[in-house]
């Protein structure tokens, strides 16, 4: 998992290790919604909550491929990164170098499943330090992109790819078992207050005392941002939700294509004729474009409900 919590990061981070079928083997840290250092504490909090310090964390990208300094977003996702949760007082977690990414894919190899919730700049050094072994994993999920519908930091730019448009580019030239879950879907993965409210009071996990501080402040900015939302689009949460929910998300397949520059700068776009005129040497990958939005909040309830085996 690359990951960059931000609260529907955490949320996703949260499921995934509620979930059953679920195992994390490792989390690389970014940065994105919040500074590479935010969101090691962040990712570390979350872990301790759960006593799951034998999970790794693994320092990711701090900056774009271009070096430029990143824009973060502690407006919406709170001046620590987890809604009103404070984490300063987390303690530092030992820190995994950046090749324990491949060392984790010579070990899982064809079972393993790269879930890139954040910007595309380590999964693209990773591209480029070793396409062969990153070809080698089942899939690469990437929460990116935004087809037929408005971006959420330019009008035709989705945040992951926007904020490092030129790694998404060479992901997307050169993945060839990724799987997008654009804005399509994510923007409608809208989970409720009343919902969330009555998870943190009904059900017993290491996490139901912190899921109302966590959204109050998220969909209180959502309210600023889309007036009349009732509770806030738990993006990220989409992906780990299709890994085991498949037959719930409508997919396509077409070769995805970036634009790294210019006024347009990261826009997705794919020829969706029904006869598309295909680039040649370039892969054809799969988007979804659609999903049971009763379903995934039916899902997302019964696993943050999950006890699981922490009792």
């Amino acid at each position: 998992m690359i990951t960059d919590p931000g609260v529907d990061d955490a949320f996703a981070i949260i499921y995934a290790l509620l979930h059953p079928e679920l195992d994390i083997v490792g989390i690389v840290c970014d940065y994105g919604n919040v500074s590479q250092p935010v969101a090691i504490r962040n990712t570390s909090y979350l872990l301790n909550l759960a006593g799951r310090g034998d999970i790794p964390i693994i320092r990711g990208s701090e900056v774009p491929l271009s070096g430029s300094a990143p824009k973060l977003f502690y407006d919406i996702h709170g001046y620590k990164g987890i809604g009103g949760v404070d984490t300063t007082g987390t303690p530092s977690p030992p820190l995994h170098p950046f090749h324990k990414i491949y060392q984790l894919i010579e070990l899982h190899g064809s079972d393993l499943t790269i879930v890139n919730l954040s910007r595309l700049t380590s999964l693209a050094v990773a591209f480029i330090q070793s396409r062969s072994l990153i070809d080698k994993v089942k899939d690469i999920i990437i929460m990116g992109g935004a087809f037929f519908v408005p971006g959420n930091w330019t009008p035709l730019a989705e945040a992951n790819i926007y904020g490092d448009a030129k790694a998404a580019k060479v992901v997307a030239k050169h993945g060839t078992n990724l799987t997008f879950i654009p804005l399509n879907v994510s923007n409608r993965a809208i989970i409720s207050n009343s919902l969330i409210y009555s998870l943190s009071t009904q059900s017993h996990t290491p996490f139901s005392p912190i899921l109302k501080t966590v959204m109050d402040y998220y969909s209180n900015k959502y309210k600023e941002i889309i007036p009349g939302i009732n509770g806030a689009p738990l993006h990220d949460v989409t992906l780990l939700s299709y890994l085991t929910n498949k037959e719930d998300y409508q997919l396509i397949s077409r070769q995805v294509f970036v634009i790294a520059s210019g006024p347009a700068k990261g826009m997705t776009f794919a020829d969706f004729r029904p006869v598309p005129e295909k680039v040649p040497n370039y892969p054809v990958n799969k988007m979804v474009l659609d999903f049971n939005f009763e379903k995934f909040q039916q899902d997302f309830v019964t696993i943050l409900s999950a006890a699981r085996f922490y009792h």
